[in-house]
C-alpha cells in the first residue's frame, strides 16, 4: 500500500446501492429475469441481503414501467404494524411515485389491505408492474403466530395485482422453521425455493477492494499481492473484505491487520450468530469437514461459501478468520504466503 494513499470510506454495517454496490451481477440478473414472480433470497448475517434488495430498488426506479417498493418488515407484530411499515415503504418511494404521476393520497390507508387494493387499481390503469422487495422476512414467523392467516392473506392480496413480483429476503431460520406446519402460511406454496446468497466471486471481491468504480485518483493503492492476501484470508466475505481493507489503510501492516480483525469481538460475534443459524448437520460438517457432496448439509454450506471443494483433499473452510474461530488452537502465526512476495 502506498503511504500517501487517501483513505477510502469502505462501507461497513450499512446497506449500499448504486455506485457503492459491487458484484452480485448474477443474482441481480436472476432476480429480475423474466418469469420470476416470487423469488426468495436467503443467507447469513452481513452477507449483503439488504444491499441486494436496495440495488434492485435502485435499478427498477429508473424504469417507468416498474414501481419498486422496499418494504422493511422489521417489527411487524400485528396488522397495525404491518400497515405502518407499508406506509413507510410508500413514503420512501414518494419521489418515484411522483415521477409516475401517482400521489400518496391515492394510496395511503390505515388498512394495509385497502392500501394494496388502491395501489393495484392505480398501477393497473397505468400498466405498471409492482416490484415488492420484502426485507427482514423472518419477522413473518412471530407475526403468523400472533395473527394466524395474516401472511397468507398478504400474499393473496399481492397476487391480485395484474402485474407484480415479490422478492423475499430472509435468514436461514425462515427457510428451516418458517415453511413447516407451524410456520408462515402460504410461504412454501407461493415462493420459489430459496436462492442462497453466499460470498462474492474472486473478481467481485477484487473489484470491491480496489473500489473499481471510483476515479483513478481516488482508488485505494493496494499492491496486487495485498489484494489477493485480503481476498484469500476473508474467503471473499463482503463485510470482512471491507473491515480488513479499512483497517489496513489505517495501520499499514497487513499481518497486524489480520491479527486485530481475528481478535475483534464484533467479528467473533458475527461467526457465533451465523453458526447458530446453521442446522446441527451443517455445524458438524463445518467442524469436521467430512461429508458426502450429495448431502444436503454439504450442498448448502457450499452455496453459502462457508466451505469449498479442495480437490482430492476434500472440503476446506476458505475464510481463514472463520477457520481460526472454529478451531482456535489450530490458528497459525506464520505470515500469509502472499506476504512473502516483495511489494513496491
Amino acid at each position: 500500500m502506498s503511504a500517501g494513499a487517501a483513505a477510502v470510506p469502505f462501507v461497513i454495517g450499512q446497506w449500499v446501492c448504486g455506485p457503492k454496490f459491487y458484484g452480485r451481477e448474477a443474482e441481480v440478473a436472476g432476480l429480475l429475469g423474466a418469469g420470476r414472480r416470487w423469488p426468495w433470497v436467503a443467507g447469513l448475517r452481513r452477507i449483503g441481503k439488504t444491499s441486494l434488495l436496495k440495488q434492485l430498488d435502485h435499478l427498477a426506479g429508473s424504469d417507468a414501467r416498474s414501481l419498486p417498493l422496499f418494504w422493511d418488515l422489521q417489527g411487524v407484530g400485528g396488522v397495525e404494524e404491518l400497515g405502518l411499515t407499508f406506509t413507510d415503504a410508500l413514503l420512501d418511494a414518494e419521489e418515484i411515485l411522483a415521477r409516475q404521476g401517482i400521489s400518496l393520497e391515492e394510496i395511503e390507508d390505515g388498512d394495509v389491505f385497502a392500501a394494496l387494493e388502491k395501489l393495484a387499481r392505480v398501477l393497473r390503469r397505468r400498466g405498471t408492474e409492482l416490484l415488492l422487495l420484502c426485507d427482514e422476512a423472518d419477522e413473518l414467523m412471530p407475526l403468523s403466530r400472533a395473527v394466524p392467516g395474516l401472511a397468507a392473506r398478504l400474499w393473496q392480496a399481492v397476487a391480485g395485482f395484474e402485474s407484480a413480483r415479490v422478492v423475499l429476503a430472509s435468514s436461514l431460520r425462515l427457510c428451516d422453521l418458517g415453511t413447516g406446519d407451524d410456520g408462515v402460511e402460504g410461504l412454501a406454496e407461493r415462493f420459489e425455493a430459496p436462492r442462497y446468497l453466499g460470498v462474492m466471486t474472486d473478481a467481485e471481491a477484487r473489484s470491491l477492494l480496489c473500489q473499481s468504480r471510483l476515479p483513478e485518483a481516488s482508488k485505494p493503492v493496494f499492491h496486487p499481492n495485498d489484494v489477493e492476501a485480503i481476498r484469500d484470508h476473508c474467503g471473499n466475505h463482503p463485510m470482512l473484505l471491507q473491515i480488513v481493507a479499512k483497517r489496513f489503510q489505517e495501520i499499514g501492516d497487513l499481518q497486524e491487520t489480520f491479527s486485530q480483525v481475528a481478535a475483534d469481538r464484533a467479528v467473533q460475534h458475527l461467526f457465533a450468530v451465523d453458526f447458530e443459524l446453521l442446522t446441527p448437520a451443517e455445524r458438524d460438517v463445518l467442524l469436521s469437514l467430512e461429508g458426502s457432496t450429495s448431502d444436503g448439509a454439504v450442498q448448502r454450506l457450499l452455496q453459502l461459501g462457508l466451505i469449498r471443494r479442495d480437490g482430492p483433499r476434500g472440503l476446506t473452510v476458505p475464510n481463514r478468520f472463520l477457520a481460526s474461530w472454529l478451531h482456535p488452537t489450530e490458528s497459525s502465526s506464520k505470515p500469509h504466503p502472499y506476504l512473502k512476495a516483495g511489494r513496491s
